[in-house]
């Protein structure tokens, strides 16, 4: 968004500029400054020395393939006069009663010598980092002032415990907690160790209170890449040590949902195998697949007399069970069976039973087969029985028996069609002291923070919502973005999602710029001191138009060609536990077979492979997609700026209602006598944005992309 400009310069083709420089002192209040300019003059009755010697120089970026912004330093040269003590300037400036050193310095346009702050326009704030000087001049150091410097998060320490080097985390998004035994689900975030209890341990989980009552921590068996949710653990986290904990009891004691890894009905191992009279299920794999949508199926068909029954049988291999103790509970040992029987027709009735290892019962003995239910109509349900309750062993087999009953006095047909799901045993585990000692790192599906009061509390589950928060949490920042709710209105257009968490203490600016580049947006503060969100649309329209008489010395050129993408390849959805990622894609642009012959690239070459830590969603798309499409995922907002040449044209504006132009800005440019290149028709079709501005006294030059060419 263009600087804001007084009538002084919208109303004038010349224009007479001077540059004025606050340099702060003290406690930086509005009138503790001391001001230099290029040549003597007076604002607001302030007197301004004329001692700036060289032509300083401000310049400002974006760049729109890593969705960054930088604004340069400034350095100034004065001339080190005689002051009003007698003194030289440069004994005020260092070791004297003021202090000027890491103060704020403002520069300022003052048009045609106007006496009033409110004609003059405030470019630059920065902060006085050096003074250096000899018998004639002064060099001061001016670098940009930006609420993040020096900031590092996490920040909060445990305290008072074993460890007090722990940072509580700081996480962002929407989490999930696994069901007791069911660890297959990764939307959780890590953890760390934090202080040992004399029946467990602690866990740092965040410097907030727990947001949804899913604090509950999660170990990781790595060899089966399961979170199981721990039994004796804090549904919500506790305030301790110095943040929010979460404990965990009696060495981790948790389910684990132990599936069948095949069937064993054709085997030659197998009771059922050739057996006379004996019936099996179809596709008996697809009942411990995990994949409830798929079954295992079977049908009844039986007529005859009243009480003939008919057996079917699924006969199945167990994993071994690798870690921890079994734990002898009513709970444990547990068989789970996911059904459903439909069409269920006349009279009879359908019972289920497991038994643990063993041969299979003889057709009509149940010997050891436990009962879990009995049927006389269509159901769907999940039904389970606890097997054996000596756990000094493990199965090696589990049989599901589904019996059928037909029942009816008059000679009727009973049928009926038997679905499974899902098989599986729950055991109740723990570990050993040995290892529970060694576990350094849980995980919870406790949603990351709310943000601190700006949109009322809400939870964050988007990127650009937790950019925000992250100035407003930590920085002295406040006050709503431009671009926020309006404008480009990001917080409507963007609905990228966010799981994303933050151990070590790290820089503030590096999280932030991580989420600007996976979110696809830029956040800078502009030269008049305002915040603002900065990306392309999926329609971009040009609020000014310049000519070819507002600029001069133009120059055009493309994007290189080693900056060109025909494909990425893009890992997202950060494993909780592991350097790997959950989701990928392989992004090709549509028109990637025209790139390589015409730019010659090799179908090897210009292929960036992204990792990406906090995005998680939308689905990545594996195609370019329509123009209006770009803001749909991560792959199509890049593709856009990186898949094809991008017109680059550098200018100088002369025309003073134009000094107001920043990065960012959308613009247009007409000239009927220079084209963009041979054969083109001229600049109807194009929309730039401004990724460079470069301001001195007296002239502004500017570097624009192009953004939309048809």
């Amino acid at each position: 968004m263009s600087l804001t400009l007084t009538s002084a310069f919208t109303e004038k083709t010349v224009l007479k500029e001077n540059w004025i420089f606050r340099l702060y002192y003290d406690d930086e209040s509005a009138s503790d400054f001391f001001g230099v300019s290029y040549y003597d003059t007076v604002v607001e009755d302030v007197d301004y020395k004329g001692c700036v010697l060289n032509k300083a120089t401000i310049r400002e970026s974006i760049n729109l393939e890593t969705s960054t912004a930088k604004t340069s330093n400034v350095s100034l040269t004065l001339a080190n006069f005689i002051d009003n003590t007698g003194n030289q300037f440069s004994k005020r400036l260092f070791n004297a009663t003021n202090k000027y050193i890491n103060r704020k310095v403002e520069i300022l346009i003052q048009p045609d010598d106007e006496l009033y702050e409110d004609n003059c326009i405030l470019i630059y704030t920065g902060r006085l980092e050096q003074i250096s000087h000899n018998q004639d001049k002064i060099y001061l150091s001016i670098i940009a002032k930006r609420p993040w410097d020096k900031i590092s998060i996490p920040s909060t320490k445990t305290s008072s415990s074993d460890n007090d080097n722990i940072y509580f985390p700081v996480s962002y998004g929407d989490f999930e907690e696994n069901n007791a035994g069911a660890g297959e689900n990764k939307k959780l975030r890590p953890i760390p160790f934090a202080q040992t209890m004399h029946d467990g341990k602690v866990f740092a989980t965040s410097i907030e209170a727990s947001t949804n009552n899913s604090s509950e921590a999660h170990l990781y068996n790595r060899n089966k890449d399961l979170f199981l949710k721990v039994e004796q653990t804090s549904t919500n986290s506790v305030s301790k040590l110095g943040g929010f904990i979460t404990e965990v009891r009696d060495n981790g004691v948790r389910y684990i949902n132990m599936r069948p890894f095949e069937p064993r009905d054709s085997d030659s191992g197998s009771p059922f195998n050739g057996e006379s009279g004996s019936a099996v299920f179809s596709n008996d794999e697809n009942a411990i697949d995990g994949d409830s949508t798929s079954f295992a199926t079977t049908s009844f068909s039986i007529s005859g007399a009243s009480g003939l029954i008919v057996n079917r049988y699924m006969y199945l291999n167990m994993p071994q069970l690798d870690f921890g103790s079994i734990i002898d509970h009513s709970s444990s040992m547990k068989v789970y069976v996911s059904y459903k029987i439909e069409n269920f027709a006349n009279s009879g009735n359908v019972k289920l039973r497991v038994k643990y290892e063993g041969d299979s019962p003889s057709s009509n003995d149940n010997t050891d087969a436990v009962l879990i239910a009995t049927h006389t109509g269509n159901t769907d349900v999940t039904s389970e029985g606890r097997i054996f309750v000596d756990t000094s062993s493990y199965p090696n087999y589990i049989l599901v028996k589904v019996t059928a009953t037909e029942t009816s006095t008059g000679g009727q047909t009973f049928s009926c069609n038997v679905s499974i799901s899902d098989v599986y045993l729950q055991v109740l585990f723990d570990d050993s002291v040995e290892t529970f000692k060694d576990i350094d790192m849980a995980y919870t599906g406790e949603d990351g923070l709310k943000d601190n009061g700006w949109n009322s509390n809400n939870p964050i589950t988007e990127i650009h919502e937790a950019h925000r928060d992250l100035l407003t949490r930590f920085t002295s920042y406040s006050g709503t973005p431009q671009n926020w709710s309006s404008g480009l209105n990001i917080n409507s257009v963007r609905n990228w999602k966010i799981r994303y968490w933050v151990l070590e203490s790290t820089p503030l600016i590096n999280v932030l710029e991580k989420l600007q580049y996976e979110g696809g947006f830029i956040g800078r503060f502009d030269g008049q001191g305002r915040f603002q969100y900065i990306f392309i649309p999926d329609s971009p329209s040009a609020s000014e138009t310049l000519g070819k008489d507002d600029v001069s010395d133009i120059r055009i050129s493309l994007t290189p060609i080693n900056n060109l993408i025909t494909k990425m390849d893009i890992e997202y959805e950060k494993h909780p536990a592991e350097s790997k990622y959950l989701s990928s894609a392989s992004s090709t642009s549509a028109n990637d077979s025209s790139l390589l012959n015409n730019y010659n690239i090799a179908s090897d070459e210009n292929v960036k492979r992204i990792t990406l830590d906090a995005y998680c969603s939308p689905t990545i798309n594996t195609s370019r997609g329509n123009e209006s499409d770009k803001n749909d995922c991560f792959y199509r907002y890049y593709d856009h700026i990186l898949g094809q040449p991008r017109l680059i044209v550098e200018l100088t504006v002369i025309n003073p209602k134009y000094l107001g132009l920043d990065v960012g800005d959308f613009i247009a440019y007409n000239d009927t006598e220079l084209l963009p290149f041979a054969g083109s028709t001229g600049w109807d079709d194009y929309v730039f944005i401004i990724t460079d501005v470069n301001r001195s006294v007296g002239s502004l030059k500017i570097t624009i992309r192009d953004i939309k060419n048809g």
